[in-house]
């Protein structure tokens, strides 16, 4: 996704029909009314572990990088309140191309050096080590040759070709294709976008060659063919090695449905490099994005089977992490009220990731944006921080890198869905738990190693990561329609060091 026009966001409601569809509930408060609680049980076993945690993020400056207004990119007010607030540890860019006297660009490093600065100095202040990632959206212009418009591009693209000798018309934008005579060159461009950080002190920890390969966008888009794509991380990866042989690889940043879902997902870019070992070496995280065809939202039961498949058939077997790193389109209100899902929605698709597609990093797609607050921004600056803001914090800032998933089993028929996550080094215990009823719940917690008590954030829609300190473990109450975030010792960085 470049703009906000079209893009809706995938939507992991799969697990229930009662409170995300727009049904009158409890404001979420605690809502006594005389009657007794129900009980739901979680039973954890720290013995048993999962994924390690990477980090949770956003793409992106204060305001979009398309703006014409430098001075509003970055404050350090913002800076600080999107690390030690929200909790930022994953911070997603783009590298872009060269402008052309044919076609300018968005934004070029002058433009993004004093973001990138501000925002790694908040987070050195703030003790935490930021993971700076960069996403490509396009080769420069020269690097890139036209492409047949016949055959479909689903499933596979089989039916394209490429013209080696005719350069793509639409320079960066409107797909074409990378030149495969250029792979070193693009390995080199490619490094030297690592350079730039590299130049300014700061440590580049993963980049993605291409965004979203099998669209062709009016703005800055690459189209690659499955077998493209392979042959291009073959090839130009090992370029990019030689001289930052420590910095990581993600992609394909495909959709989630289209390769995880059982009509499609042996027809993408993850099934080919399966069959490709050499371009798979190059490959250090799986990533998606949360969306479908960039148009239409995921049928809601399908959402959990689609992260099931997809990491029992890549993720598993290849022993690399996962991470989503895009998603967007929720509305800022609490529930559903219309066809776009709201912020509990939000919570839920964060959850649902954790827990059935064992993802490390998840990250949104823009953080912030100055003239509105609409479903493809999570904050209007430090000004105006959403509800949705609030969801992301109810992970972000709790669950920090270096945390280790345990087990936690929960019965989907009490309207309670919830992951536990223990963190050796920060010596901290954090559990998320989203109450869809629209009644409280007295959480009853089973299982050895449980702390005596917790501090309690509580997000509803009419709170916004409240905080109870020192509950203790056996009087636990969820509000309706909320999303509580249990937490036993520090996460705060600055406070170990």
């Amino acid at each position: 996704m470049k703009r906000a026009a079209v893009f809706v966001s995938l939507l992991f409601t799969f697990l229930i029909t009662v409170n995300c569809g727009g049904d009158s509930v409890d404001s979420g408060e605690n809502g006594e009314n005389g009657n007794q609680e129900k009980e739901v049980t979680l039973t954890i076993d720290r013995n048993v572990t999962h994924q390690t945690i990477d980090g949770f993020g956003f793409f992106g400056a204060r305001d979009v990088w398309w703006t014409g207004n430098h001075d509003n990119l970055f404050t350090e007010e913002w800076g600080r309140m999107i690390i030690e607030d929200l909790g930022l540890t994953i911070w997603r860019n783009e590298y872009y191309p060269p402008a052309t006297p044919e076609q300018g660009q968005d934004a070029d490093w002058d433009k993004q050096r004093p973001v990138v600065e501000g925002i790694a100095a908040a987070a050195e202040n703030a003790g935490v080590d930021l993971k700076l990632i960069y996403t490509v959206w396009s080769p420069p212009a020269d690097m890139k040759i036209r492409i047949s418009s016949d055959g479909s591009h689903l499933p596979g693209s089989a039916g394209r070709t490429r013209f080696v000798n005719e350069p793509h018309p639409g320079g960066t934008k409107d797909g074409g294709t990378l030149n495969p005579e250029m792979y070193e060159e693009f390995g080199i461009w490619l490094a030297d976008g690592i350079a730039l950080y590299e130049e300014l002190g700061i440590d580049i920890y993963a980049i993605s060659p291409q965004n979203e390969p099998l669209f062709e966008q009016f703005y800055n888009s690459c189209f690659y063919r499955v077998d493209w794509y392979a042959d291009m991380l073959e090839h130009s990866m090992p370029v990019v090695r030689e001289r930052y042989p420590d910095v990581k690889v993600f992609g394909s940043e495909n959709m989630l449905e289209m390769e995880g879902l059982d009509d499609r997902r042996w027809f993408y870019h993850y099934h080919l490099m399966n069959r490709n070992p050499a371009a798979l070496e190059e490959l250090d995280i799986w990533s998606v994005h949360g969306y479908t065809d960039g148009v239409a939202p995921t049928e809601t039961a399908r959402a959990s089977a689609a992260w099931r498949n997809h990491y029992e058939d890549y993720a598993r077997p290849s022993g690399k992490p996962t991470w989503m790193t895009e998603t967007s389109g929720f509305e800022d209100r609490w529930l559903s009220e219309t066809n776009q899902p709201g912020a509990l929605d939000l919570g839920l698709a964060i959850h649902a990731a954790l827990h059935f597609g064992n993802i490390s990093g998840w990250v949104w797609w823009q953080g912030s944006q100055l003239n509105e607050l609409g479903r493809y921004n999570l904050m209007q600056g430090e000004a105006n921080p959403g509800k949705r803001y609030h969801v992301s914090k109810q992970f972000f800032r709790y669950i920090r890198p270096g945390a280790v998933r345990v087990d936690l089993q929960y019965n989907d028929n009490d309207g309670v869905f919830a992951t536990a996550y223990q963190h050796n080094e920060m010596d901290t215990f954090t559990i998320v738990a989203i109450n869809t009823n629209s009644e409280p719940v007295l959480l009853n917690l089973d299982g050895d190693q449980i702390p005596g008590q917790f501090d309690q954030y509580v997000t509803t829609a009419g709170q916004n990561t409240n905080k109870t300190e020192g509950v203790a473990a056996g009087e636990i109450t969820l509000p309706a329609s909320s999303i509580v975030t249990l937490v036993h010792g520090n996460v705060y960085e600055h406070l170990n060091n």
